[in-house]
């Protein structure tokens, strides 16, 4: 009962919906042999191939999601499984049978194993549809479907790999921005216990001592009162700048975030060791042409590396990936988002912000702020 109950749920899962979807498009390819059964085969034999291509197109359809997350030993054996399946049709069919061999390594890109376990399983079914075409003799009349079988099992390893990339980085995204809420929220808490605690303890010392002080010397009270306010309104004005940094961007800590995303991506990041030369009054700028620059190259350039570099007044950003194509869609962005954006923002703060492309390939995007400005400041 727990097994059925346990299928139930992996079968109704939202990623088991996304797989049905599309997976369909692949049993499409599924209607040829049955239209080539009921045209040129007896009719018993049709309806026992329509059955067969059923079977098979139904368990294509449920079988990776069941064998998510198991064991590869489990999912080794349920392939394993399907495989016999698919060679019921031999008598029917006769070697055409290998054409169905070419889900399994569909199958086992997308159980989510390991890369060797994938690339096993394509490089098995290959060499299983060698030898039995070579055994039939009619390798030089489909060799053709092996080279399918390895072209588009490759694809779909590629795009399974994909995937994980993407959810490996939507995880050490999430683990990012949960571990800067803690962080500010314990910066914020050490900001306030240094801004008010001093205060706040002295304040009260001070009215404690105003109210003794009331009946016995009454100037000295008004005196201390008047300490008293002045403290508080410094003590106010002191929260309110702490309130204001609670919500500036943080340059170290971008460059911590592009670190982790760059890594999640299998990007080779290339950082600075620290920005302390960096003129504090760009670093915010700076945070913020890091942040989109780095969202642009783990989205578009499909980039290998990622050097990040810092000056006093720049900070320069270069990839290996797709250079002029990156750049325009890195720049795409009249609604003021992307680095256009960005363009405005340094603009508006006495910098110039460059997107060129890399000799070697790739894109090199310059963030540098006004000599000028930067001396009159």
């Amino acid at each position: 009962m727990t097994w059925q109950l346990d299928a139930r749920a992996r079968l109704a899962r939202p990623g088991a919906r996304k797989w049905y979807f599309g997976s369909l498009w692949g049993l499409v390819y599924l209607a040829i042999p049955v239209i080539i059964a009921w045209s040129s085969s007896p009719v018993a034999d049709a309806v026992l191939i329509t059955l067969l291509v059923v079977v098979i197109a139904a368990a294509y359809l449920v079988t990776p999601p069941l064998i998510w997350g198991r064991p590869w030993q489990i999912v080794a054996a349920v392939l394993l499984c399907f495989l016999g399946l698919t060679c019921l049709a031999f008598p029917l069919t006769g070697v055409y049978a290998i054409w169905f061999w070419i889900y399994v390594p569909i199958m086992a890109a997308f159980s989510w194993q390991s890369r060797a376990f994938t690339l096993t399983s394509l490089g098995v079914v290959a060499l299983g549809q060698l030898v039995v075409i070579s055994a039939v003799g009619v390798f030089e009349s489909y060799w053709y479907a092996v080279a399918l079988t390895v072209s588009l099992g490759a694809m779909m390893f590629t795009f399974s790999q994909q995937i994980q990339t993407i959810g490996r980085l939507r995880d050490a995204q999430a683990e990012i921005a949960r571990l800067a809420v803690v962080d500010e929220r314990e910066r914020f808490a050490r900001d306030m216990h240094d801004v008010l605690g001093h205060s706040l303890t002295v304040v009260t010392v001070k009215s404690e001592l105003a109210r003794k002080l009331v009946p016995l010397d009454p100037d000295r009270a008004r005196a201390e009162i008047a300490d008293i306010e002045r403290m508080s309104r410094s003590a106010l004005v002191d929260l309110r700048a702490a309130v204001a940094g609670y919500r500036e961007m943080s340059l170290p800590t971008e460059l911590a975030a592009a670190n982790a995303a760059l890594v999640a991506a299998d990007i080779a990041p290339h950082l600075p060791i620290n920005v302390e030369s960096v003129d504090p009054a760009q670093r915010e700028l700076f945070a913020w042409v890091l942040r989109e620059s780095v969202t642009n190259i783990i989205r578009h350039s499909r980039a290998r590396n990622c050097w990040i570099s810092v000056e006093p007044s720049a900070i320069v950003i270069c990839d290996d990936g797709r250079g002029g194509a990156g750049i325009r869609t890195a720049m795409n962005g009249s609604d003021g988002s992307g680095l256009a954006g960005l363009a405005v923002r340094a603009k508006k703060a006495g910098a110039t912000l460059s997107v060129e492309p890399r000799d070697d390939g790739g894109t090199i995007v310059t963030a540098r702020a006004d000599r000028a400005r930067a001396v009159g400041s």
